[in-house]
């Protein structure tokens, strides 16, 4: 039984399934708590908040659901069963539809951090030029610098964004403009912390973009890095490491 691993209280993750591959439909997460147990089958969850306003899932609806337990991370699928309120506070009864198991999560740690960037499409030549330069392979100095000069003459209009979290291998992002599954962007991002200011041009391919519901006129988007050097994600998750470090002090020091 669910029950015997989860606990009330525990914080969860809901992922929307599709209805006839029943496999995850994108990777928008909406994240929950625990309320109590209806019976075995059966949970009451608190209804996901975003921004301040909450987020009325429909009943019927399947979900892929992650506990985050004192044991790990446990998944199973579910369905909306129900929505309702008690004492003002808006509540979801999920039906589990399948054994608990135990889930591994992603490869890299993903910290919520927010930070404004700047980004911008690029094209298979720009990638080739981003590419040669990466590499560092010149005869001399002066031919770097005219493939630098080809880069900076083919350099679209920036785009600015907002990273709602970010991983040694990729990023969620909102942005004012809707883009496809396939692009490829360049994203600039200055990460700011005890060791100073640095600044990061990496390569991403956008990997889902879904119109927000809660932001009229906006897009979440995620990416994944591509081509990137060791050192540079090195430098990332270090950084974000320490960041969490930084933020798990503030909340130590806020009890």
């Amino acid at each position: 039984m669910v029950s015997d691993v989860v606990s009330i209280g525990d914080k969860l993750e809901l992922k929307l399934l599709n209805f006839s591959t029943k496999k995850v439909e994108n990777e928008r997460v909406y994240k929950s708590q625990v309320l109590d147990f209806i019976n075995d089958d059966t949970a009451s969850i608190l209804m996901p908040i975003e921004g301040g306003r909450i987020i009325p899932l429909s009943v019927g609806d399947k979900y892929n659901i992650c506990f985050f337990t004192k044991k790990g991370l446990f998944q199973c699928k579910c369905v909306i069963a129900e929505r309702g309120r008690i004492n003002n506070i808006y509540v979801l009864n999920v039906q589990f539809t399948s054994d608990l198991e135990k889930y591994q999560r992603r490869k890299f740690y993903r910290l919520e951090y927010l930070l404004e960037f700047k980004y911008y499409f690029i094209t298979d030549m720009e990638i080739s030029i981003l590419n040669k330069l990466h590499s560092n392979n010149f005869k001399d100095e002066e031919e770097k610098q005219e493939y630098i000069n080809t880069l900076d003459n083919l350099k679209q209009e920036c785009l600015s964004g907002t990273i709602l979290d970010i991983s040694g291998g990729g990023a969620r992002f909102v942005s004012e403009h809707s883009h496809e599954h396939g692009n490829m962007i360049q994203m600039s991002m200055d990460f700011n912390n005890s060791l100073g200011i640095k600044n990061f041009n990496i390569q991403a391919m956008i990997i889902s973009s879904n119109k927000m519901i809660n932001r009229q006129g906006f897009y979440e988007h995620r990416v994944q890095f591509i081509d990137i050097l060791k050192e540079e994600r090195e430098a990332i998750i270090k950084f974000i490491f320490e960041e969490e470090r930084c933020q798990r002090k503030k909340e130590k020091g806020r009890t």
